[in-house]
């Protein structure tokens, strides 16, 4: 399995730890962005439970990370592309209810 997807996976599964572990993840997650191609269709379905997971729980996430970051100010000095919506935790936690989906390859850009 890829190296970053394994950390990534392993990341998601701890809300409670430092923001400074959360931001480490985000940056993960836009190297795996990088290599995403790349990943055996086994390694997407992770990638997208993953995903799914961190999207579904960025309520649990935001808190710790925002002591750290200012996500708007990061998006801006980071240039993030609009493609990479980790980075958006704090505006994701104002959409009123995330659809729970049987086909997680949603939160996916085609």
């Amino acid at each position: 399995m890829n190296s970053l997807l394994e950390q990534y996976i392993v990341d998601v599964d701890y809300p409670e730890v430092s923001g400074i572990e959360h931001l480490q993840m985000l940056e993960t997650r836009s190297k795996l962005f990088v290599v995403e191609s790349q990943l055996s269709a086994t390694e997407r379905r992770m990638l997208i439970a993953a995903d799914h997971k961190l999207a579904t729980q960025a309520l649990h996430f935001l808190p710790e990370l925002e002591r750290f970051v200012n996500l708007a100010d990061e998006r801006r000095r980071r240039k993030v592309i609009s493609e990479e919506w980790w980075w958006y935790l704090d505006v994701l936690v104002q959409i009123p209810a995330l659809p729970l989906r049987s086909n997680k390859t949603a939160l996916v850009p085609a």
